[in-house]
Formats: structure tokens, sequence, C-alpha cells
């Protein structure tokens, strides 16, 4: 276990050591459809970002979502290695956190995991299934315990420790462009009930918390899952009629 002070001292060498770069939005979330929700492109003096220490590597800067149907995208933009989930840096390795979702006013009850291997900040491997091997499988969990034994607490919930998987990904993408990293997930909200008019709020950081992004999000509408069975039967009827006609 570290000491406090081997622990302020890492973090302090990542602010002196860290490079600013202000990245910007990558052009493809425009070109997709997306709609930004938050927006965290800042390094202040020094290399601090709020709420703790780093510059790029550690600095969430945007936060997206989508809706095709009862298809809930959600994207993520972030100097954090989001294709591997792991930064190393002066023989310490930090990784990514799993993505934190509330809905509809409740807390943060469910998770994304990105299929990735997660440890805290003293290395301890952190997974859902007990395994021990720090990694899930890819998909949307319920939560019923957060790991956050991360550096900077207010960066918390951090990452699923006891879940139960609701669901796989219908898209797990990550990728890379310049000095940012993004990652895009997408799953069928149908089978949580939730209504067709949704609320719910994101929030990500990593395993020393030096950054985090979070947004809320308000009146997105879902079509009903009879809707969208209704929907279908119409178009195929309709399909049915042009080919006897």
């Amino acid at each position: 276990m570290r000491t406090f002070f081997s622990k302020f001292l890492t973090c302090t060498v990542l602010a002196v050591s860290a490079v600013a770069v202000h990245a910007g939005p990558m052009t493809f979330w425009s070109d997709d459809g997306w709609t930004q929700v938050a927006s965290e492109d800042y390094v202040g003096a020094g290399g601090r970002v709020f709420p703790g220490w780093g510059g790029q590597s550690f600095d969430a800067e945007y936060l997206y979502y989508r809706v095709d149907g009862s298809t809930l995208s959600l994207g993520i933009q972030t100097g954090f290695n989001l294709i591997t989930g792991q930064v190393d840096y002066d023989g310490h390795s930090y990784y990514s956190g799993d993505l934190a979702l509330s809905f509809n006013g409740g807390g943060f009850d469910y998770a994304v995991d990105f299929g990735l291997k997660t440890a805290d900040y003293d290395g301890d491997l952190v997974d859902a299934d007990n395994n021990n091997d720090g990694i899930d499988a890819a998909g949307l969990y319920s939560v019923s315990a957060w790991n956050n034994d991360i550096y900077f607490g207010a960066s918390a919930p951090y990452a699923m420790d006891e879940g139960t998987l609701l669901g796989g990904l219908s898209s797990n993408v990550a990728g890379q462009i310049g000095d940012s990293f993004f990652r895009t997930v997408s799953f069928d909200l149908s089978d949580l009930d939730l209504g067709s008019d949704l609320d719910f709020v994101m929030q990500w950081t990593m395993s020393c918390g030096n950054d985090m992004i979070r947004s809320e999000v308000a009146n997105v509408s879902v079509p009903e899952p009879g809707t969208v069975g209704l929907l279908a039967l119409g178009l195929l009827c309709l399909a049915l009629r042009r080919r006897n006609a």
C-alpha cells in the first residue's frame, strides 16, 4: 500500500511533467450526428485540471450521446488511452474506469464496462465477476457496489466492484486521432423499462482521479418496446402490399 506522501509525490510529478495540449473535438462527432453534452478541454497553470493534477494524458475532454430508436450511444474523448485503457508513467500504471450511469434521478446504479483491464490506484485488480483478472465482459451492468480507491476521491464513482450483466454492447469502438483518444458504445434501452422520456447522467474518470467528466442529459425521447414493434409490423405490411401490387 502506498503512503499518502508517495501518492502526493506521484501526482505532483505528473503536474510538473505534463504537457498541456488542447486537442479540440474530433470532426466525426458532428459528422455522425452526435450531441456534445460536456466539454472539459482545459488545462490550467502547472498542468492542473479539476479536481486533481495531470496534463493531456489525464485530461477528460468531451462527452457525447446519440439516440437511434431504442439504442442509446455514448461517446467520450480524452487524452487518456481509451484503446488499451492503461497509461504507464514513472513506474506507475493508471487505468480507465467504467462509464457510470444514472437514469431518471436515481443514483449511479448502472455502468458500461468497456471490457478492459481495471485496477485501483494501488494496483489492486477490480472486477465484478470475481475472477481476479481485472477484466469483465464488455456490456451494460446494474451496479451494487463501486470501487472508489482512487487518489482524488472527488472524481468517484470510479469502477464497478460488484454488478450484474444486463446485456452486451451493440457497438464498442475505440481509436486515436492526434493527441486524443475516443471510445463509443451502444446498447438497447428497451429492456430496462425506463419509460419513453429519459433523463440520465454519465460520468467517467481514471484510477488516479486526476480529472473527471460528467454530464446531465434531460428529455431524451425513447420509443416504447410496443411502439417499436408496431412500427416494424406496419413497415412489413407496407412492403408486402407493394410487393403484391
